[in-house]
């Protein structure tokens, strides 16, 4: 399987209202965080003006370990598209911008 591919395998298990790190997922598949981040930055390439709205891979729902949004800093990302799309999955943010890891992070079953 691609590395890519693995990437996205993996985000698509995160559920709605919960969010994972580039290096929670980067751990979770033994890859850099930033490869993850260069995988989910490769969907915008590849989407080329389809609705963001309706993604295959929930892309919004991985952010930085700080508890912030790392995709203001994208030309292919409109600017605060990620944060929008995580409030109306119920993710909270206060005035700085962060939200509480401990609260929302994503715990993956094992098996």
């Amino acid at each position: 399987m691609k590395t890519f591919d693995r990437v996205y395998n993996l985000v698509k298990k995160i559920p709605k209202g919960k969010i994972s790190t580039y290096g929670q997922i980067g751990q979770m598949i033994g890859l850099n965080p930033r490869v993850v981040g260069w995988a989910l930055n490769r969907l915008a390439k590849d989407r080329k003006g389809l609705p963001w709205q309706a993604p295959t891979v929930p892309w919004q729902r991985v952010i930085n370990s700080k508890g912030t949004i790392s995709t203001n800093k994208l030309s292919n990302i409109p600017l605060d598209l990620q944060k929008r799309l995580l409030e109306n999955e119920g993710i909270k943010f206060d005035k700085a911008g962060r939200t509480d890891l401990k609260k929302y992070i994503w715990k993956k079953k094992t098996k």
